[in-house]
């Protein structure tokens, strides 16, 4: 039965883009399929679209055996794929925009163009809704996305593709002159034609996005202190973007009952839903309620039928007497104190963030002598919100010999073009004052702007090797980004390889007419910090990853499917922690969602019957230096 009020995402209207976004594991995807479904069924007339943009996808694993109505398309999109079909589309035009003007000749160009068009999942994500909006094939496409860092580059896909194109039209500016000046010709040819029509489907694109009646955001959380910060974050990027987000969805709300369990997680809920009212006024919650069975397959279908308006005047913050006791059944082993680099990764909500921290504190405290970086590669960071303190882009104390540092990428990769830019001019008025090469140095100065999305990341992470190689630190422990990104990370190495190559290339080509020795000595710095990162990653002497995960059906499939992954990459995993296990209780809830992840467990233990594996009941929130050296106390041996 639908509730008396219905929020507009699920009604009949204009709207032609829905977005399901917020941190890892608060329910954006069965959010996303729910909708779908619902939509779907209720309106049999209208053609419906959802699509999953996050690279460690969900919705095959979620809908299982269940039937979709034959108006519902449903799509795990496949990055690679697209781009490759988009360059398969363009490849002809790209070739001939290579062939046109400039000092580079038309290998380097095309060669700048192969690695400049990378398979990173946001870039592909936003061409292909682009594309959908523009062919208008669906009534309404429902896009459950990546886990917030993700997202918010894919918002910034506009800037990154306006970036490409200028860099496209600078090449072809030079052939523009020559044909307009000596020929009289100032027509558009079917280059610029092109140029020009992926310039307006960025423009529609943008003006979809923004528009009120035809996009929404949907914002999906639960109630839990770190959460609420980053979907505070979240919701702060999508206002800057102006992007509609009118609902917000508080997941997995414990009902109010006399169960120490439930007291006890309802009232630190109550605690960051007071928080997050209050600092976001106006806006609308909607709430769903913390369900005994997962929502998957035909439950999907009665998932909105829970659905309530929250009623702010009922979130009372109170001083419940019950504190869950912290417990961890099998401990493991504690690492060793000659391991250089220890990184935690999992799907997004599953604790990495606090076992991190937690891991970090007790290595100091059993190694004193030892300098220890926390070190955090998701663009969402959460080291701030999990030490309560505030982490900086660079190292930040937390204690005598542990610093932490939330990295910024794009802030760094920034710098760089600048300093490229800089260090550019100073060459070319330095060494050809007196000649014009207008285009080519346009074509120069733009450069930059054809690496590959990702380059900022990955220049980022090799960071680590930095600081490693100055000493400074003798341990590093990395929280990771959600599994799907963390992964796709840890396989640009090879696409950054390709593309720092022919870069290398044409400097050494180039050289007499674009010397930029400062650039040409970070690349060079950063290739050898690759292969160093590359090697260490694989040696099982100094690194050690340990994944991450909880007990439920859709968590454990994920924890599976990344260290498939991880093994291909020659990167072993050295035991798993199973985090926010539920206590035994009387209460027909815990109760019954005790029995559900038992069986979770089992299928734990049967997937991974070698592995080491500590579990971690639910416990008061672990944030702060204080609670999170209790935990560490008891995560290992």
């Amino acid at each position: 039965m639908k509730p008396m009020v219905y929020p507009k995402f699920l009604q009949k209207g204009s709207l032609k883009l829905v977005f399901f976004g917020g941190k890892g594991g608060v329910g954006k995807s069965t959010c996303a399929s729910a909708t779908a479904l619902t939509l779907a069924q209720e309106q049999p007339q209208h053609l419906f679209l959802l699509v999953s943009t996050d690279p460690a996808h969900s919705l095959k694993n979620l809908f299982s055996n269940l039937v979709v109505p034959k108006n519902l398309e449903v799509r795990e999109l496949n990055a690679a794929i697209a781009l490759h079909d988009f360059k398969l589309q363009h490849d002809k035009l790209l070739k001939e925009i290579a062939d046109r003007g400039t000092f580079l000749d038309k290998e380097d160009i095309q060669s700048l163009m192969d690695s400049a068009i990378p398979g990173m999942d946001e870039l592909a994500a936003y061409l292909e809704i682009a594309k959908w909006i523009k062919e208008d094939t669906y009534y309404r496409i429902i896009i459950d996305t990546a886990p917030t860092g993700h997202t918010l580059r894919l918002l910034e896909m506009p800037d990154l593709i306006h970036r490409w194109l200028i860099a496209l039209d600078t090449l072809l500016a030079k052939h523009r002159y020559m044909r307009s000046h000596f020929g009289g010709d100032k027509r558009l040819d079917h280059l610029d034609s092109f140029l020009l029509d992926m310039n307006d489907s960025l423009k529609t694109m943008q003006s979809v996005m923004t528009d009120t009646e035809r996009c929404c955001f949907i914002v999906v959380m639960l109630a839990e202190a770190m959460i609420v910060e980053e979907s505070i974050d979240l919701v702060t990027a999508l206002n800057q973007k102006r992007v509609f987000m009118p609902d917000l969805i508080v997941n997995q709300l414990f009902p109010e009952n006399d169960c120490p369990i439930c007291c006890t997680e309802r009232s630190r809920q109550m605690q960051a839903l007071k928080s997050v009212l209050r600092r976001l006024p106006g806006q609308v919650f909607w709430t769903l309620p913390l369900l005994a069975e997962e929502p998957c397959g035909k439950l999907l279908n009665a998932l909105w039928s829970k659905l309530h308006l929250l009623d702010q005047s009922k979130v009372n913050v109170t001083n419940g007497s019950h504190k869950l006791p912290l417990y961890v059944e099998t401990s493991i082993p504690l690492p060793a104190n000659t391991l250089r680099l220890l990184i935690f990764a999992g799907k997004g909500g599953v604790g990495k963030t606090t076992l991190a921290c937690a891991t970090a504190l007790r290595l100091h405290k059993e190694y004193p002598q030892l300098s220890i970086l926390l070190f955090s590669t998701d663009p969402a960071h959460s080291l701030s919100d999990c030490l309560g303190l505030r982490v900086q882009a660079y190292p930040t104390a937390v204690s005598l010999k542990i610093d932490a540092q939330e990295i910024n990428a794009q802030a760094d990769f920034d710098k760089i073009r600048r300093d490229y830019r800089a260090e550019l001019e100073n060459f070319l008025q330095d060494i050809l004052p007196n000649i014009d090469i207008t285009f080519d140095r346009e074509v120069m100065e733009h450069l930059l702007d054809l690496a590959p999305p990702g380059l900022d990341e990955i220049m980022a992470l090799t960071s680590i090797m930095d600081h490693l190689d100055s000493s400074r630190y003798d341990m590093i422990v990395v929280d990771g980004a959600p599994s799907g990104h963390l992964l796709r990370l840890l396989e640009l190495p090879e696409l950054i390889r390709d593309w720092l190559k022919i870069f290398f290339s044409l400097l050494l080509k180039y050289r007499k007419v674009m010397r930029v020795p400062h650039l040409s000595e970070r690349l060079v710095k950063l290739s050898r910090e690759l292969k160093n990162l590359r090697a260490l990653l694989q040696n099982s002497e100094q690194t050690e990853l340990y994944a991450v995960t909880i007990p439920t059906h859709l968590a454990i499939v994920k924890t599976y499917d990344m260290t498939c992954a991880l093994q291909r990459l020659d990167i072993a995993v050295k035991a798993l922690f199973i985090n926010q296990i539920t206590p035994d209780s009387d209460c027909p809830l815990c109760k019954a969602i005790t029995i559900r992840e038992s069986e979770q467990l089992k299928q734990v233990h049967d997937i991974f019957p070698n592995q080491p594996q500590a579990f971690i009941f639910r416990q008061n929130a672990p944030t702060g230096v204080t609670e999170l050296m209790a935990l560490g106390s008891v995560l290992f041996l």
